[in-house]
C-alpha cells in the first residue's frame, strides 16, 4: 500500500470514528424515542441509493401490490433517481432532505442490499427499525466478516486477532458491522456456508431474489437501466446476431480488466464481424480501466446500470469472478470463465470461499484466443448437467420471482408489518 492510500485511509478511519460516536450520542437517542411504523418500509439502493438490483425489485414488486397496506419509499442521495420513480407514480425521497429523514425516524423496517446503506447517520436515525439485508450475490468469494477473518494471503495481517478485533469494533461504532434482523438466503446451502458465517443476524429466511425474476413487465423495471444500448441490441437481435454478456469483476490491483489492451479489442470486433456475435461490457462501477473498449459490435453499459432486464436477451456469459453467473444461471445458458490471472487475484484481491473448478460450471480459459475459440465451438453436455447441478444448490429450485411475497411472508410472521386484512390478496404484480 502506497503512502498516499494509507494516509487517505487513516483519514477515512478518523473521520468515521468521529461520525459514529455523533451519531451515538446525539442522533440515536432521540430516534430511539419516535414511534415507529410497521405499515411503513424503506429500501436504500447501492451506493448512494441507485435504483438497482435486489431492492430494486423488492421495491417495484411491493410498490405495484395494491393488496399489502405497507407504504414503501424509496430512499435515494441521487435526485435523479427519486425523479425517476416519481414520475412513475411511486414514492421517492432525497436523503438528507428533512422528509427522508423522518421517514427514516418512523418507517418500522428497512430493506438494504449492500454496505453504504448506514453512511451519512442513516444508520443512527434507523435505530430500533427492523433491518433486512438482501446482499447482492451469490457466488464464491467471501464476503463481509468471513472476509475479514479470511483476507488473502497479501493481507492476512488485517485478519490477525489484534488487528481483526479493533477493525470490527470501529465497523460497529458507525454501523457497518452490525446485527441483522434478517439476512436473505437463496438456498440452504448458502445459507449455512455464506450467509450465515458473513453476517451476525437474527433470522437467515430463504426466500430467493426479486431481481431475478426477469420479468421485465413494468416501467420501473427499466428505471436505471441503459436504455440507448437495449435499443441498439434490439436492432442486432433482429438481425440475427447473437448476443455475448461480459461481466469481469473488480480487482483492487491495477491494470487493464481481462487483458483488454487495444489489440485485443480490435481482435474482438474482427472476431464479432466474422462470426455474427455481439459483446456486450458491464464494467463494475469502480472499473477505470474499461473506458478504452469501442468498436462497432463492442457494446459498453453504463457501469452504474442495471445490467438485469437485459440478460435475457443474452445467448452467453464470459466473466471472470463476478458473481453475477450464478444468478445467469437460472436461464440455463452456457457461462464461460476467462481466467488468466487466477493466483495473482486470490492473493491479492480476494480469498476464494470454495473450490473453484467446483462451483465455475463452465469451460475456464487463460486468453482470449482459447475462449473465442470454445464459444464457436459450444459447450458439452458435460458443463450443461453442471450448470443445472449448481443452480439447484443455489436456489433450491424456488422460483425466483416468489421472492418478494416469501420475504413479505416471513416479515408478517415475525410481527414486523401488520397482518393482511382477510379481505385483500397477498400477491405481487
Amino acid at each position: 500500500m502506497s503512502a498516499s492510500s494509507l494516509w487517505h485511509d487513516t483519514k477515512t478511519n478518523i473521520a468515521e470514528i468521529f461520525s459514529g460516536l455523533a451519531g451515538w450520542i446525539l442522533i440515536a437517542p432521540v430516534a430511539a424515542l419516535v414511534p415507529r411504523r410497521l405499515d411503513w418500509i424503506a429500501v436504500i439502493g447501492r451506493e448512494s441509493g441507485e435504483f438497482v438490483d435486489n431492492t430494486k425489485y423488492f421495491f417495484i414488486d411491493v410498490a405495484t401490490d395494491k393488496t399489502n397496506g405497507l407504504r414503501i419509499v424509496h430512499v435515494t442521495g441521487l435526485p435523479e433517481v427519486a425523479r425517476a420513480v416519481l414520475d412513475q407514480g411511486f414514492e421517492a425521497m432525497v436523503y438528507p432532505s428533512l422528509r427522508a429523514i423522518w421517514f427514516l425516524m418512523r418507517c418500522g423496517s428497512v430493506v438494504v442490499d449492500s454496505i453504504e446503506w448506514y453512511q451519512k447517520w442513516r444508520r443512527f436515525f434507523l435505530i430500533r427499525a427492523r433491518l433486512v439485508q438482501f446482499w447482492h450475490g451469490v457466488g464464491f468469494k467471501r464476503i463481509e466478516f468471513d472476509k475479514w477473518r479470511n483476507e488473502a494471503p497479501g493481507k492476512k495481517i488485517l485478519s490477525s486477532r489484534w488487528v481483526l478485533w479493533p477493525r470490527m469494533a470501529r465497523r460497529y461504532l458507525y454501523g457497518r458491522a452490525i446485527r441483522f434482523d434478517a439476512v436473505v438466503c437463496t438456498s440452504v446451502f448458502y445459507r449455512d456456508n455464506v450467509f450465515a458465517k458473513a453476517f451476525r443476524s437474527r433470522h437467515l429466511p430463504i426466500t430467493g431474489y426479486p431481481r431475478n425474476g426477469f420479468r421485465n413487465e413494468h416501467p420501473l423495471d427499466w428505471i436505471n437501466a441503459d436504455i440507448t444500448a437495449r435499443d441498439k441490441l434490439e436492432v442486432c437481435r433482429s438481425g440475427d446476431r447473437k448476443l455475448v454478456f461480459v461481466a469481469p469483476t473488480y480487482r483492487h490491483t491495477p491494470g487493464v480488466p481481462l487483458g483488454l489492451d487495444p489489440g485485443q479489442i480490435t481482435k474482438l470486433d474482427e472476431f464479432c464481424e466474422l462470426h455474427g456475435f455481439e459483446f456486450v461490457f458491464k464494467f463494475h462501477p469502480y472499473e477505470r480501466g474499461g473506458a478504452a473498449v469501442a468498436g462497432r459490435h463492442l457494446h459498453v453499459l453504463n457501469p452504474h446500470s442495471d445490467a438485469y432486464p437485459l440478460l435475457p436477451y443474452m445467448s452467453c456469459l464470459i466473466t471472470d469472478y463476478s458473481s453475477i453467473y450464478m444468478d445467469y444461471l437460472l436461464l440455463d445458458r452456457p457461462v464461460y470463465f476467462l481466467v488468466p490471472d487466477f493466483r495473482q487475484y486470490v492473493s491479492g484481491d480476494r480469498e476464494i470461499q470454495f473450490d473453484f473448478e467446483s462451483m465455475t460450471p463452465g469451460p475456464k480459459f487463460e486468453n482470449w484466443d482459447g475462449l473465442l475459440g470454445g464459444i464457436l465451438q459450444g459447450e458439452s453436455a458435460h458443463w450443461q448437467q453442471r450448470r443445472l447441478n449448481l443452480c439447484q444448490l443455489a436456489f433450491d429450485g424456488h422460483p425466483q420471482a416468489d421472492s418478494s411475497i416469501l420475504l413479505l411472508g416471513f416479515m408478517r410472521d415475525q410481527g414486523w408489518i401488520p397482518a393482511l386484512h382477510p379481505t385483500l390478496g397477498n400477491g405481487t404484480r
